[in-house]
């Protein structure tokens, strides 16, 4: 219930429609305990005196109070429809932008697929429990109560066997509570899991069939579904065995009613329609716990679900706002870039990481060691290394993706801790090798980050990035749909519109981080000659190919995490046996 409670801030802002479900179930409530007390007097004032006229105006009047019940259980079934739906829309909308706040260190410990999961059958599941809660279990104290009282008005000698039936009942209802408890978490658990492999597998369809893993893959889901199947199977047939008993209990206890009550009627100490409303409130008795009972999956689902929401909403990003929160446009230099004894170091060695590329990190130890750069405004500087040197962990380091472990990274001369996240991230465009791009059209998808672009703008940044021509060759130009992640366009196209979006959004510092590895060297050659007509604009340029690098004004080469290499083309052709060692390897002595 710990859980449960915790949606509590949600639930307040409307907690006017929780009174009103409360008041009219009240009502409701108190017109089914009102029945039976009826049902008494048609038998012993009306049917044995022979009285038709009594029990036809006793009928009707309760027919009319079973009516107005069942309009009073219905609003409060409304009010409590709207509670619940506006309690979990604030829930999904603040769980959803709280993860718009996590770092990619945050996102690494938390896989989109069991984000997907919490956003939303973990929150379906809570929404189910907040319409129960009010249309079903706050009928229970009072439905319970009130035919308790009415029991004991009734014939106090019968009440020990309701004294004997309920301690039972509430004893297999916590039984069942404590046991489902955390074999729920542990389904949730499992289908998190299983989530994870579905994703995995529908996005990686290309590779397993490439490697012809399908019968792999299907193995490995069949062992997670089997083993979600024999979890749920667990608690489901626990569950099942709940309400069989509590009807079995309740039995025996009419069974008993009737037995000595019904010795009481022979002995004359008792009346017809006295037992009969005896036995129905001896019923109600039983009701709340079996309505609880019914309900009781319901919140031990909700429970678990609400927890692991919790565990979302809690956790605190790695890289938090700015208190100072300075404006980059303030700053005379907003493109001027220095990276000052820079450490970084991933923090767990379990953390999972997808950096875009195959620049991934080295989990435990240091991805970057002391790396010290400066990089003057208008500049384009190559950043070269082989595999896992730790380009792709620098330049995420300039939009804060991550902090630094030790030393700065100041951009406009202000240490980026210091500098509004929004501020900084709007002046920085980064386009990655393996760009997202969002159903849509092309325009739609090149407006994403300046959604107040105009055409000119967006027909200038497309044709810098040799794109305008494939787009208009499509069949509705710049209006044509893209698929889902970009499936109905070349890894190419994808990268050049991922370009072209970055560009329009006319970022002070470019970031193409691998951007081009899907582009001919012809098409290549001519976004660079494109870029170099802004000469006012810093460019970062991460490349494994040597052939990006080339007109760069600078070349910093990076092995293991450490620069060990800087300057121009020529100047590291004489100096550096890495580079040169790379350059061999690509374009041979000959392009010497």
């Amino acid at each position: 219930m710990k859980a449960i409670a915790r949606v509590w801030p949600w639930v307040a802002p409307y907690r006017r429609y929780a009174l009103a479900a409360l008041g009219l179930t009240l009502a409701s409530v108190l017109i089914n305990l009102y029945i039976p007390f009826l049902t008494a007097r048609v038998i012993d004032d009306g049917i044995q005196t022979g009285d038709s006229g009594f029990v036809r105006q006793t009928v009707l009047l309760m027919v009319a109070l079973i009516l107005l019940g069942m309009v009073m259980s219905a609003a409060s079934t409304a009010m409590a429809v709207r509670l619940a739906f506006n309690a979990v829309t604030d829930l999904r909308r603040d769980l959803y932008n709280h993860t718009q706040t996590l770092s990619f260190g945050n996102l690494d410990r938390l896989p989109s697929g069991e984000l997907l999961i919490r956003l939303t059958s973990d929150i379906t599941k809570v929404q189910t429990v907040l319409t129960m809660g009010l249309s079903v279990i706050s009928q229970a104290p009072f439905l319970f109560v009130g035919a308790l009282l009415a029991i004991v008005a009734l014939d106090a000698s019968l009440v020990v066997i309701v004294l004997f039936m309920v301690p039972v009942i509430g004893l297999i209802v916590w039984y069942v509570i404590t046991r489902s408890g955390p074999l729920y978490d542990a389904v949730q658990s499992r289908l998190d899991r299983l989530n994870t492999v579905l994703q995995e597998s529908i996005e990686g369809t290309e590779v397993i069939k490439a490697f012809v893993r399908q019968d792999h893959e299907t193995e490995r889901f069949d062992a997670v579904a089997d083993d979600l199947a024999e979890q749920a199977i667990t608690v489901n047939q626990l569950v099942a065995s709940l309400m069989p008993t509590l009807i079995a209990v309740s039995g025996f206890a009419i069974a008993a009613v009737i037995w000595l009550g019904g010795n009481s009627v022979i002995d004359g100490d008792l009346s017809d329609g006295t037992l009969v409303a005896f036995i129905t409130y001896l019923a109600m008795v039983a009701m709340p716990m079996m309505m609880f009972a019914f309900v009781q999956p319901l919140l031990s689902a909700a429970g678990a679900s609400m927890a692991r929401i919790h565990e979302v909403l809690v956790v605190t990003p790695d890289v938090p706002e700015s208190a100072e929160g300075i404006d980059l446009a303030t700053q005379d230099r907003p493109g001027e870039i220095q990276f000052d004894s820079v450490c970084f170091r991933y923090p767990q060695a379990d953390d999972k990481h997808e950096s875009g590329n195959d620049d991934g990190p080295r989990v435990g130890n240091n991805a970057l060691t002391d790396v010290s750069i400066t990089i003057k405004q208008g500049q384009t500087v190559a950043i070269l290394g082989a595999t896992g040197s730790g380009k792709s962990t620098l330049v995420h380091l300039l939009p804060r993706l991550y902090d630094v472990t030790e030393g700065s990274v100041k951009v406009g001369g202000v240490d980026v801790r210091e500098l509004s996240k929004s501020s900084l991230r709007r002046h920085i465009g980064l386009a990655l090798q393996s760009p997202q791009l969002f159903s849509g059209s092309v325009m739609d998808n090149l407006r994403y980050g300046r959604p107040d672009a105009t055409d000119t703008e967006v027909v200038a940044a497309a044709s810098a990035a040799q794109a305008n021509e494939f787009i208009m060759a499509m069949a509705d130009g710049y209006q044509s749909e893209i698929q889902q992640g970009g499936a109905n366009l070349s890894g190419g196209q994808r990268q050049r519109i991922a370009i072209a979006r970055t560009l329009v959004t006319n970022p002070a510092i470019l970031i193409l981080d691998d951007s081009t590895s899907a582009v001919d060297l012809e098409t290549e050659a001519k976004i660079q000659d494109a870029l170099a007509a802004f000469t006012d604009r810093t460019v970062l340029l991460v490349a494994q190919r040597i052939s990006t690098a080339l007109g760069a004004d600078e070349i910093v080469v990076l092995d293991d995490g450490r620069v060990c290499a800087n300057g121009t083309h020529e100047e590291l052709l004489a100096s550096s046996e890495i580079y040169q060692e790379i350059f061999r390897s690509q374009l041979g002595e000959a392009a010497k």
